[in-house]
């Protein structure tokens, strides 16, 4: 969607990048976001307009410069909502840095979006730059997601940790996974990070603790044909006996229970066979 910002300037898009983890967070950083991507934004026109202005200059100044007015308006093609929107994003952005909202909402957001869309679109479409239309739905779905996501991983994680835990504790399994499990951040440690980086870690968690899992079901099924390689012996040997009895079952029926004579027959044919199955 502003995926054309890119071929204006790769600053940018990169100011869009940041803008749209904010929005992804549904963090009060969006203002913040949003005033350095229109200011970006306004520099770079003037930059390459040829039209000089100071350094010093805030956004709400440069909107009032008349030679900023005269090229966005006149020369551009952006309407005159548009650029008076800007303007009045721009002191509601200070003003919000008093306020402290706690939470910004998704109205909030698309109204910025909007507003920008159609300031940057104005001037793509000056420079020739085609662009794809704004999708709002998109935004919707966008909003709040690293949240979402957070809450999914943490309950992955939370329950693979509980899995292991009685084998950590138990010594069940290798030193080296066990001094691995012990040593991935949790609580506090994770809640001093950001949504993103909190997900990133999750995420990095949720392989490490499936690796020691998969590596302890392994090892649990590898003891388990060691095991039953150990008993091969005695269970070949009670085939053997069963198979004689029931071969023989009608010898003892008349009489002749030679049962140690079956039996030994019995190894006989096993030995001439190979292996019983």
């Amino acid at each position: 969607m502003f995926s054309f910002l890119e071929k204006l300037d790769y600053r940018l898009f990169e100011r869009y990048r940041t803008l749209e983890r904010n929005i992804k967070a549904a963090s009060n950083s969006f203002y913040d976001a949003y005033l350095d991507l229109q200011e970006q934004f306004l520099r770079i026109v003037l930059e390459n307009e040829g039209v000089e202005i100071s350094v010093g200059y805030s956004s709400g100044s440069i909107l009032k410069n008349p030679a900023c007015q005269n090229l966005f308006l006149s020369v551009i093609g952006i309407d005159k909502h548009t650029y008076d929107k800007m303007g009045d994003y721009a002191l509601k952005v200070n003003a919000h840095k008093h306020k402290k909202e706690k939470r910004i909402s998704l109205d909030t957001i698309l109204n910025y979006l909007g507003v920008i869309y159609d300031a940057t679109f104005a001037y793509a479409k000056f420079k020739g730059v085609e662009c794809s239309p704004l999708e709002i739905s998109a935004y919707v779905e966008m909003f709040g997601v690293f949240e979402r996501e957070n809450a999914t991983l943490r309950t992955e994680c939370d329950k693979l940790r509980e899995e292991l835990s009685t084998s950590v504790e138990e010594g069940k399994l290798k030193d080296s996974d066990i001094e691995t499990f012990k040593n991935l951040a949790r609580g506090a440690e994770l809640d001093k990070l950001s949504l993103e980086e909190q997900n990133a870690e999750l995420q990095k968690q949720i392989s490490i603790l499936k690796d020691i899992k998969l590596a302890s079901m392994e090892d649990k099924l590898n003891k388990t044909i060691e095991l039953l390689l150990e008993l091969k012996p005695a269970i070949v040997e009670n085939r053997v006996v069963v198979r004689a009895v029931g071969n023989a079952m009608g010898r003892l029926m008349t009489g002749h229970p030679n049962v140690d004579q079956w039996i030994e027959e019995e190894r006989k044919k096993n030995g001439e066979n190979g292996n019983a199955k």
